[in-house]
């Protein structure tokens, strides 16, 4: 292999070939090991005096790492080679100047949410509005107050931050909508929780805030921006779809290596839980249908007031069809908190897959650049070798190696910054997917348990209707027909607790369970019977589960 360091007219014959002999010959210091500095200012320097004119720097396609020791020029227990969190941190300061400082900061704070137009434009196109207030040097002032953006603004900006910034993991945008549908509460504090996430993270990311393309976009009118210059990735179209079916290039750097399989793997996997889910959602949309009419028929058995037992067949029929009910609205609760939390991943997890092969991609640059710098010293040996050598053809290949040489020494520069600082990202974005999936698990379930508790307490209202239904037999044959008469029968889901488990009620619960969103359809009257306590943040409203019952679909 050749060096990755450039020529040098005073160096040795090993890398000049036209260059004689000498006893103590000149050496220079590798350019490699002043690069960083030399090629990079330090970023407090750099924008006090031009801003984020450097951004380019993040915006190193995703370099790649199949370089020995003896191309990068460095010992075998330096940086590029070392598979560990704790050695990029220590080369960072070198290579990634721009975590150097973190005087410049970004807040802001989304404040609302807008859904406006036809029905197609509210969901996918809704207006964000948010507070920012920063001291980077490219925005013409401090505070920005009562800023609008549209999704599809927040589209274009994160498209064109991605092609720019290859060498970090650019966040995917979260949904523009839930599940839940666009007309309720729970929509609206979710996509705005969502976005206030996804503003965070963009928040903490040096290479981000480093880009001007930020400012603009902050600061352009409502519903204009464009992006101001033009990306574009490493590799597109059918040529990006046949390198990536090739096996990836030799990775030294083992903890890279393995991270991309593993997100790879999270991706499929998370695609796998929400086919199945959609699945199971639709079976119990179905079964939520079939228990409606089931309860429907009890009503109609009632008909005939002379029956003994029509009162009864009325409330057992009203019962089953509002448990039809939760159990429709469990399964559109289903997929807006499990299904919504894993389609963001999903994103997440493509774009952090394609970050990485972008890097692969880098790497495969790097070793053609090796090939034809290797190719152009043999054809400068053979030059040398030749009595009768025109001086043109010796200048012509003397540029040529140059041309090489810098060329290979720009990428592999390229490929350590990206690497060591993929190695940063890499721990921040594992804990982030960790978090979202709790967040994920933990709101359907709490939901789950809730809805669950809601269908038990409906149930246990006609338990004593139901035991004493059989006047002559049943419970009465056992003697236990004084001990759970009407009076004597109490719900297992009081405020004090749940009489299963003995376990204290939480607060958050106390009202959901005690009085439901469904209690009006066991009413024989008109009275609204939907109040619930302020404290409540986890049952839906009357409404919101109307809502949710007549406009979801699968």
């Amino acid at each position: 292999m050749s060096s990755a360091v450039a020529y040098d007219p005073y160096d040795d014959i090993d890398n000049n070939p036209f260059s004689e002999p000498e006893a103590n010959p000149q050496r220079s210091v590798s350019p490699d090991l002043r690069a960083p500095d030399d090629t990079h200012p330090s970023i407090g320097a750099q924008e006090a005096t031009q801003g984020n004119t450097d951004s380019h720097a993040g915006a190193q396609p995703e370099p790649e790492q199949g370089m020995t020791t003896a191309q990068h020029g460095n010992p075998p227990g330096d940086f590029p080679e070392a598979s560990t969190t704790a050695a990029a941190a220590e080369g960072a300061d070198a290579l990634l100047p721009e975590r150097r400082s973190s005087k410049f900061q970004l807040v802001v704070k989304v404040t609302g949410l807008e859904r406006v137009g036809s029905f197609t434009n509210k969901k996918e196109n809704p207006t964000v509005k948010f507070d920012v207030s920063t001291n980077l040097p490219t925005f013409r002032k401090q505070q920005h107050r009562s800023l609008k953006k549209t999704f599809t603004e927040f589209r274009n900006l994160r498209k064109f931050l991605y092609g720019l910034i290859s060498g970090t993991f650019v966040p995917a945008l979260p949904s523009p909508s839930t599940n839940y549908g666009i007309s309720n509460s729970e929509d609206y504090c979710k996509t705005v929780s969502n976005m206030q996430e996804w503003f965070d993270r963009i928040a903490v990311d040096p290479f981000i805030l480093r880009s001007e393309e930020l400012a603009f976009f902050i600061e352009s009118d409502f519903d204009t921006y464009t992006p101001v210059g033009k990306t574009k990735l490493p590799l597109s179209g059918l040529k990006r779809k046949t390198l990536k079916q090739l096996a990836p290039p030799f990775d030294e750097c083992l903890e890279l290596a393995e991270f991309r399989p593993l997100v790879k793997s999270v991706h499929h996997l998370s695609q796998d839980i929400q086919t199945k889910l959609l699945k199971l959602c639709k079976l119990r949309k179905s079964l939520s249908h079939d228990e409606n009419s089931i309860g429907q028929g009890f009503k109609e058995l009632c008909m005939d007031q002379s029956q003994s037992h029509s009162k009864f067949y009325n409330k057992f029929g009203k019962t089953l069809s509002a448990v039809g009910d939760i159990d429709s609205v469990m399964a559109t609760l289903d997929i807006a908190t499990l299904y919504d939390g894993l389609e963001w991943l999903v994103q997440e997890t493509y774009s952090v897959k394609e970050a990485l092969t972008n890097r692969h991609f880098l790497m495969r640059d790097l070793l053609q650049a090796q090939q034809t710098s290797s190719s152009r010293q043999e054809q400068a040996r053979k030059l040398r070798a030749r009595r009768d050598v025109s001086p043109l053809k010796v200048d012509e290949a003397i540029r040529a190696l140059k041309a090489a040489t810098t060329a290979e020494h720009t990428l592999t520069l390229k490929l350590r910054r990206v690497t060591a600082n993929m190695l940063l990202e890499k721990q921040r974005w594992l804990e982030w997917c960790d978090h979202q999936l709790q967040t994920s698990i933990k709101e359907y379930t709490l939901r789950k348990i809730e809805y669950e508790r809601k269908k038990l307490s409906l149930l246990e209202r006609i338990r004593a209707d139901v035991r004493a239904a059989d006047e002559a037999g049943g419970l009465s044959r056992l003697g236990r027909g004084a001990r759970l008469s009407a009076s004597g029968v109490s719900p297992s889901q009081t405020a004090q607790g749940d009489s299963w488990t003995s376990d204290p009620r939480s607060r958050a619960f106390e009202p959901s369970v005690l009085r439901t969103e469904f209690d009006a359809s066991l009413e024989s009257d008109t009275r609204d019977v939907h109040d619930t306590h302020p404290e409540d943040q986890h049952a839906l409203d009357a409404r919101s589960a109307a809502s949710l019952l007549g406009t979801s679909s699968f």
